[in-house]
């Protein structure tokens, strides 16, 4: 009868997991569209279909399963997938609440509760969080984030629980330490509080249990490698990739920080210094029903999760730390009188952070009740046969009707390998190019001279033609408004000097890799500078000459700080003719392109300044920004 009782159980623990994810799987059926964001998703799905390798040819904030995350219909094989993943992940989720809320309370108030819970959880995880931005594009929910959430209950289900055996200790550790190596190849951020999640539950639970501590590193190190060769990845190529995906990682701070913040960001640090103060008071004068470890282990993920809330500061990104809030306090052996208040002064202070929160409050619900129908949608287009290439064929044409690539261009592409540049990656899926990308297939996270030198030695190497979309600005702008020839240095210098442009029309640009054009930099001359100076710029010496500025800035003690290591709350600025470009700081000493020779004409490397100025887009009580610009001279042949 044991068995019996236990097997029904589990039957109905499934069976409310598959209720689960019908009514809370607010993703619809997606079309991929063209954008920044979905250009990066369509390249993780490239990757894998057309078997590049990850590492040397490829590096991004996402490893190869990063396709999981994306439900737009790229590929049959990675729409499949990535359902079975979603779907584990919100049903994990659920699970996980369930099974928190069980240590104290019986199987329906916890199920009853953990329907709630993943309900108020998934609203800010739907897409662009609370500022919703409007169109079935932006709506997609925030998985790999999602699956931190699902290891978070899990872990706290054992810490909650009084006197948990041996075995299940261990077993959680491991299992949430193997999940952690799978979960780096999706996303690599989430995958390290994971495994620093799996190892905290381990020291918590008993800090002299050595042995226990070692299985659950192991678990990680054997799961990484396991994964990564399931992932039809080569074992030799993993170092390589932690290498420069570790690059990524260390960068984006400093890299994607977007002061100044929004009057929002403050409403949203007061949330966040009022949680912080709720957990020391916890761990401080304690409380019978609530275990320190617990709390701990809350303050543990806390930390993690707010510092990729506030790295770069969007509403939609805050959204993720409220819903730990959520999940936190719902699980929390609170007084059920107090639970609901605070539940609700959590919802009340996710509305507030954006005041323009009334529009995507309404289609954030919208979503949620379409749940259902999405979930119907998805599963009849991937079961009946046609049904997704008639999808995907659809979408292609819009693309391209979109893009409007010269037919010139698709024809001289041809089968010929191609990178896109700087970002619409998009176009090689939409027009089925045979897509060769730098390491860093886009150009805005090569935020470093390591990644940078990286993509520009592959350029060279690997790449016979470029398709270039060209800024609707000139000079070039990229993402945060940064100028477009600063932010990758040595890759514009790459493309300038080892191709040739074969054609420009309809905002678009064709290269062609050629022999070597352009001589040595030739040192002009050197100049300090201080904010609010204005230096004029040598003349070209020529046509065909280019002219290039290396900026060394003495940045003080805070903009070390306050530039994303701690908190985004400045940057360097440059400024040509006056106006103000974001300064890449890390690959400001790389001489840049400022004046560019007649062959550059109509392209993202067209530039002609006359004046050059340094400064910050926000003064922290600081003194005035010093800095030596560097000018050289640099041949380049017809």
């Amino acid at each position: 009868m044991i068995m019996a009782a236990r097997d029904a159980t589990r039957w109905q623990l499934g069976l409310a997991a598959t209720v689960a994810v019908v009514m809370f799987w607010a993703q619809p059926s997606l079309d991929p569209t063209v954008g920044l964001d979905p250009s990066w998703q369509a390249g993780l799905a490239m990757a894998r279909d057309h078997h590049i390798a990850w590492g040397p040819d490829l590096v991004f904030t996402y490893g190869p399963l990063g396709f999981l995350q994306s439900s737009n219909y790229y590929f049959y094989g990675q729409s499949v997938l990535a359902t079975f993943y979603q779907a584990g992940v919100v049903a994990a989720l659920f699970l996980g609440i369930a099974a928190a809320l069980r240590q104290r309370h019986g199987a329906p108030a916890s199920l009853t509760g953990a329907f709630v819970t993943i309900g108020v959880t998934v609203f800010p995880h739907i897409g662009h969080g609370i500022s919703l931005l409007s169109g079935h594009s932006a709506l997609e929910l925030a998985y790999p984030e999602l699956g931190v959430l699902a290891a978070f209950t899990w872990a706290s289900a054992l810490l909650l629980h009084r006197e948990p055996r041996r075995s299940t200790v261990l077993t959680t550790c491991a299992v949430l330490a193997a999940f952690a190596g799978f979960q780096m190849l999706v996303k690599i951020s989430t995958g390290l509080v994971i495994a620093a999640m799996a190892l905290g539950v381990s020291v918590l639970m008993d800090w002299r249990a050595i042995r226990r501590h070692c299985i659950t590193i192991a678990a990680f190190a054997a799961s990484l490698p396991m994964w990564w060769m399931l992932a039809g990845q080569r074992l030799g190529d993993l170092p390589t990739w932690l290498r420069y995906a570790g690059e990524i990682v260390a960068g984006y701070p400093d890299g994607m920080a977007a002061p100044p913040l929004p009057v929002s960001a403050v409403e949203a640090g007061l949330v966040t210094l009022a949680w912080a103060v709720a957990l020391y008071a916890m761990v401080a004068f304690g409380s019978p029903t609530i275990p320190r470890r617990f709390v701990l282990l809350t303050g543990l993920t806390t930390t993690f999760v707010a510092k990729a809330a506030f790295g770069r500061f969007e509403p939609w990104h805050f959204g993720f730390f409220l819903g730990m809030m959520v999940v936190a306090v719902a699980i929390t052996p609170l007084p059920w009188p107090r639970r609901p208040f605070v539940v609700a002064v959590i919802v009340c202070c996710a509305v507030s952070i954006d005041l323009s929160g009334s529009p995507a409050v309404r289609e954030h619900a919208i979503a949620l009740l379409q749940a259902p129908v999405h979930v119907a949608d998805r599963l009849i287009t991937l079961a009946l046969p046609g049904r997704h290439e008639q999808r995907v064929d659809a979408a292609k044409k819009r693309q391209r009707a979109l893009y409007a690539v010269p037919d010139r261009f698709i024809a001289a592409i041809g089968s010929t390998p191609v990178h896109i540049d700087p970002q619409e990656i998009s176009a090689a899926w939409a027009y089925d190019l045979n897509w060769r990308p730098t390491p860093v297939f886009q150009t805005y996270p090569a935020w470093s001279p390591t990644l940078d030198k990286l993509n520009a030695e592959s350029l060279t190497k690997r790449t016979p033609l470029v398709l270039s979309r060209i800024s609707s600005t000139s000079p070039a702008t990229g993402i945060d408004g940064r100028l477009g020839v600063q932010e990758s240095p040595l890759y514009t210098r790459a493309l300038l000097c080892d191709y040739k442009v074969s054609g420009v029309e309809n905002r678009w640009a064709l290269f062609a890799r050629t022999d070597p054009r352009c001589g040595p930099l030739t040192p002009l001359s050197q100049i300090p500078i201080r904010q609010y100076d204005s230096v004029s710029i040598p003349a070209q010496n020529g046509p065909n000459t280019a002219i290039l500025v290396g900026i060394d800035v003495d940045p003080d003690i805070k903009d070390r700080l306050f530039q994303g290591s701690v908190a985004p709350l400045t940057n360097f600025t440059v400024i040509l003719d006056g106006v103000v470009y974001r300064l890449v700081a890390k690959n400001a000493a790389e001489p840049f392109l400022v004046t560019a020779p007649a062959s550059a004409a109509g392209t993202n490397l067209q530039i002609l300044a006359h004046r050059i100025g340094i400064g910050r887009s926000a003064n922290l009580n600081q003194p005035e920004v010093t800095a030596r610009l560097r000018f050289y001279e640099m041949r380049v042949n017809p």
